[in-house]
């Protein structure tokens, strides 16, 4: 809440799964220390009243590894660091992606972000390995303790002095003793490398909350004594950093209760940074003083919480029932509620995929209207409204009679859009560095709109709601059904088993299961070669010591042979495996799965699953595959099949109830990311309304939410480690009431028996919580091949065709008789519409928000289901083409919302397949005047272009648009020998009409031969560069065009 908003993302997101994770258990580890120390301590001193100085051998070999735990230690906290830094790495890169997947879609770009993460997936397993020889090493150090310590221990006690052999009553005891050393001192050096690892977590989360808060200069003068809302004296305001260049100097104005003060100016002249500035954001020097930092804001790109669009408006907000109609019409919602299916109660989700960017902006807008802030900050909030939307909010809101004006609110409008200025009381210019008020009489203005003032009653009432939510989208009862596919999957599957063993390898599974065998096998045959060694003659005594000393050794190397197996290549094989085939799952699904699943449920699968499957499935695996305990006396038989049953119906229980927490607990997790991510997408928005106890206090709820099914899973641990333990102490009695009534059985037979018995408990123990937690693992799985089985993939061309290296050639389009839906469940958004563009022709689409102008262009990009009715370039049908190659070489769109992967190149970013020129890519971020911009941020030219795109100067919404034309023009270069048709969707929306030109200079230049359909809310800053009786403008109305070639007086000569 704190952190500057591009910084309050993507690393908080790693450090809440993966680190916070191993920092939990910090308490176990400090309490089990001290409790194996004193054990250790116990077990030597009983141990040296049976073999005198012999028992300090296990201390010279716990010695011995303890040298290894250092040099761990020393190792093991730089190689976690990059392991995690790597994770955070990938993890920002796919919120980067799933943010932007609408954009990245159609431009046709999902193996560009496929490509980069799969990178960076390489790159985090690479460091892993790092880290797991590391480990592979160190835990057969620590198994070396455990099987090396009785035998060395035993040996020199057999090899003593003596004259007689080893009596069973030695061995075995002194064997049970052993393990009261041993396994102790082995949990000390075990918890070494996750005390390490979690001292690393720690460092990261303590570098994180310890960075630089967002510093706000502004003072309060307070309601009652100050004079104005909001007053500046000669402030210099700066991006983030007191330190950087002033963006804007000595900047002087205040704002009245009542005031309207519009400030306008060139694309990427400061605009949004003053606005920064007066919510807090931007640092500032100078005075400022506001009556109150509780400001309602209203971005250039809406930010929407994952709530109902009722509850997204109230915000903190109680419900006013008058007040709410009365901005609900105001922001001219009425009707698109009532086209809803479940008007206002329809759940906002993806920050807002299932709703048109329209009515985004005025649900951002209403927002910030229904709070009655004295202050309200407005960027640029009509960009994607068309104009008779314009007109009856504008009138409702900032007219003579509007609610601004009745309640008195101070308004500080940014906008180009020269219509507004008669409204404002004061016009504040920016122009270089310097801000300068103006009265807006005295400005020079463009073409007036006579009605902009004039009510517009009954306006909204003759508008028709748009074609595109007439019907349900997509997504209203995901969560429903969401649910319902967990309960599928939480019955389990041996087909899951077969899913991950294909992804591990079948070699590598044989092998890691031979190892693990064999080690189960020389771990129990050892106790019977004791056991013969104790009923042996003396001369015999060697042959069986050397014999047992073998099998041990054979044991040592099986175990650290099914470590470095299951660490070495199941976990970095089926790592990269399972996350190569979730990645390109979700980047080809189609679009409507995005709109059904949040963004925090995708990314628990590529966050929470993946860890599972990186570190503890891998490790579940080996551990269950050792076998319990042999047993091999007869009279035994009768006592332990029914403790075993016993037990499997234990764990039984246990696994089911454990199994279903752990879903309890994912499930939960998923909803405390969704929260996280909202929160911190929006953190901006949410300190200006002041509302960062109101989502603080929501994000503990949603904490203390996920942490109950965590508490009631060990809870259930410690049940069973109970039951369990009385289990083994009725298994103990009823041994040695056996051996009283058997008396046939040998001193050996009971000792081994014994023996055997000591370590069952901890056995069964492990067997049952490493089952479950396989089962846990699995579950990872489990997701993720749902995911394979249940997304499919959009790329369905019915008989594929591959179209010509030089096609499209012309760029002639047409649409027959073309119905579409958003999903293959629900009802069509556009009906039977036709359309015919000739090549070269340049056609401007506009309409109503929400009309289906986004519709029209999403159909052509083949994002939606066309349900009827076909779509031809150049003769050949889309349908057949595949849509890398329709995305790519047949048409070239450039999103309204631009996409950045802000950690990687400028030049990756522009052209993200290497294809053009240093002289190429600058040349064009200079025709689209971005190129002393970029420039400036680095220290030379040699280095401009390598530059992460996080590190250069922030870039405006318009100066943002400007990129995307640059990364068009840039593919429109790769091939002059096809002529892609070119979709601009807003490309225009928030540009000045001064920078706007450079749109209109590049149509008339660049794409002079390239058909361009052009989506937009105006046509004047273009209009110079479409051609009389070739080019034309098409307005959307009820799901159909009216096209209108220009130059014909604008008569119709063509509906469709």
């Amino acid at each position: 809440m704190k952190l500057p908003g591009k910084e309050a993302e993507s690393e908080a997101v790693t450090l809440m799964s993966s680190d916070v994770d191993s920092v939990e258990s910090v308490g176990e580890i400090l309490h089990d220390t001290w409790a194996y120390l004193l054990e250790v301590a116990i077990g030597t001193m009983l141990l040296a009243a049976r073999l005198q100085w012999f028992a300090f051998l296990p201390l010279g070999i716990i010695f011995a590894c303890s040298r290894m735990s250092a040099y761990v230690a020393k190792h093991l906290e730089g190689r976690q660091k990059d392991w995690n830094v790597a994770t955070q790495a990938r993890i920002s890169a796919i919120t980067s992606v799933l943010g932007g997947i609408k954009s990245l879609k159609m431009m046709g770009m999902e193996d560009v972000g496929q490509s980069r993460i799969s990178q960076l997936r390489e790159k985090e397993l690479r460091l892993s390995e790092r880290l797991r020889w590391i480990l592979v090493a160190y835990n057969a150090s620590a198994n070396s303790l455990g099987i090396f310590a009785p035998v060395l221990t035993l040996v020199f006690y057999a090899l003593s002095p003596r004259t007689d052999g080893l009596h069973a009553n030695e061995v075995f005891t002194s064997i049970a003793l052993l393990s009261l050393v041993t396994h102790p001192a082995n949990m000390v050096m075990t918890l070494v490398p996750r005390a390490v690892g979690i001292t690393a977590n720690f460092a990261r989360i303590e570098a994180y909350i310890s960075r630089s808060s967002v510093v706000d200069t502004r003072q309060i003068a307070g309601k009652e004594k100050a004079q104005h809302l909001a007053s500046l004296d000669h402030v210099s305001i700066r991006n983030s950093s007191i330190t950087d260049a002033p963006i804007l100097r000595d900047v002087s104005f205040s704002i009245a209760k009542g005031e309207l003060i519009v400030c306008t100016g060139a694309v990427g002249s400061g605009k949004t940074t003053l606005a920064m500035a007066l919510l807090g954001e931007s640092a500032s020097g100078g005075s400022m003083f506001l009556a109150s930092k509780k400001i309602a804001y209203c971005d250039q790109a809406p930010w929407l919480p994952s709530v109902t669009i009722r509850d997204a408006i109230l915000g903190g907000s109680d419900f006013d029932e008058e007040w709410y109609k009365l901005v609900i019409d105001a922001c001219c919602l009425a009707l698109d509620l009532e086209a809803l299916p479940d008007s206002d109660s329809t759940v906002i989700e993806n920050n807002g995929m299932n709703l048109s960017g329209g009515q985004r902006q005025r649900i951002a807008l209403a927002r910030a209207v229904y709070s009655r802030y004295d202050m309200l900050v407005l960027d640029d909030p009509f960009s994607a409204l068309d104009k008779t939307v314009v007109e009856h909010i504008v009138d409702r809101l900032l007219g003579p009679k509007g609610l601004f004006k009745a309640t008195k609110a101070g308004v500080f409008l940014l906008t180009n859009s020269a219509q507004l200025f008669p409204l404002a009381d004061r016009l504040l210019t920016l122009q270089g560095s310097e801000a300068r008020l103006e009265d807006p009489s005295s400005v020079q203005k463009g073409e007036q709109l006579d009605s902009i003032v004039a009510s517009t009653a009954g306006v909204v009432q003759n508008t028709q709601p748009s074609e595109l939510h007439d019907k349900k989208m997509p997504g209203q009862n995901n969560r429903l059904s969401e649910a319902a596919i967990d309960l599928s999957r939480k019955t389990g599957d041996v087909a899951v088993y077969g899913y991950y063993i294909n992804a591990v390898g079948h070699g590598n599974a044989l092998l890691m299961t031979a190892c693990t065998a064999t080690y189960s096998f020389c771990l129990t045959f050892s106790q019977y070669v004791l056991r013969w060694a104790t009923e042996s003659s003396l001369r015999e005594l060697n042959g069986y010591m050397g014999l047992y000393a073998g099998i041990s050794f054979i044991a040592w190397a099986a175990t650290s042979g099914t470590m470095w197996f299951t660490q070495l290549k199941v976990a970095i094989r089926s790592g990269m495996v399972l996350h190569s085939q979730l990645l390109e799952r979700v980047l080809r699904a189609p679009l409507s799965y995005f709109a059904e699943t949040h963004i925090g449920v995708t990314l628990n699968r590529f966050s929470q699953d993946i860890a599972l499957i990186d570190k503890q499935l891998p490790s579940a695996l080996a551990n269950l595959s050792t076998p319990l305990i042999v047993y091999v006396q007869p009279v035994m038989l009768v006592t332990i099949p029914p403790c075993y049953i016993l037990v499997y119906l234990i764990q039984k229980v246990y696994l089911r109830a454990s199994r279903q927490l752990l879903f309890l607990d994912l499930d939960s997790r998923s909803q405390l990311y969704t929260n996280f991510l909202d929160t911190t997408s929006g953190v901006t928005t949410i300190r200006a309304f002041g509302w960062q106890d109101k989502f603080a206090t929501d994000n503990i709820q949603a904490l203390d939410m996920s942490q109950k099914p965590y508490y009631l899973l060990l809870c259930l641990q410690c049940w069973l480690k109970v039951v369990l333990d009385c289990i083994m102490a009725i298994i103990a009695i009823g041994l040695i009431a056996l051996t009283v009534v058997y008396r046939n059985s040998t001193g050996a037979d009971i000792g081994l028996a014994l023996n055997l018995m000591v370590g069952a408990n901890t056995t069964l123990l492990r067997l049952v919580q490493n089952w479950t937690s396989l089962e846990t693992s699995v579950g990872a799985v489990s997701r993720l091949k749902d995911v394979q089985e249940r997304v499919r993939s959009e790329d369905d061309a019915r008989g594929a065709i591959e179209p010509g290296p030089r096609w499209p050639s012309g760029g002639e389009l047409r649409m027959q008789h073309v119905t579409v839906s958003y999903s293959e469940k629900s009802e069509p958004a556009l009906r039977d519409l036709c359309l015919d563009i000739k090549p070269g022709q340049k056609l401007v689409v506009m309409g109503r928000t929400g009309s289906g102008k986004s519709t029209l262009m999403l159909s052509l990009l083949r994002l939606l289901v066309t349900m009827h009715g076909d779509i031809y370039i150049d003769d050949i049908n889309i349908a057949h083409v595949p849509l890398q190659v329709l995305r790519q070489r047949g048409i070239i769109a450039v999103p309204q919302d631009g996409f950045n992967i802000p950690t990687a190149s400028i030049r990756f970013n522009l052209d993200p397949y290497n294809t053009c020129t240093d002289d190429d890519i600058v040349q064009a971020l200079k025709r689209t005047h971005l190129w002393d911009k970029i420039s400036a941020s680095s220290s030379g030219f040699d280095d401009t272009l390598d530059l992460p795109m996080s590190t250069i100067l922030p870039l405006s919404a318009g100066q943002m648009q400007l990129f995307a034309l640059c990364r068009m023009l840039l593919r429109v270069e790769i091939d002059r020998s096809s002529k892609p048709i070119i979709i601009l969707d807003e490309a225009s929306s928030s540009l000045d009409l001064q920078t706007e030109a450079i749109l209109g200079d590049i149509l008339r230049e660049e794409l002079k031969y390239h058909t361009v359909i052009m989506i937009a809310h105006r046509a004047e800053g273009i209009m110079g560069a479409l051609r009389a009786g070739v080019d034309a403008i098409a307005t959307m109305k009820d799901g159909r065009l009216q096209v209108s070639v220009i130059g014909t007086s604008m008569d119709r000569v063509d509906e469709k």
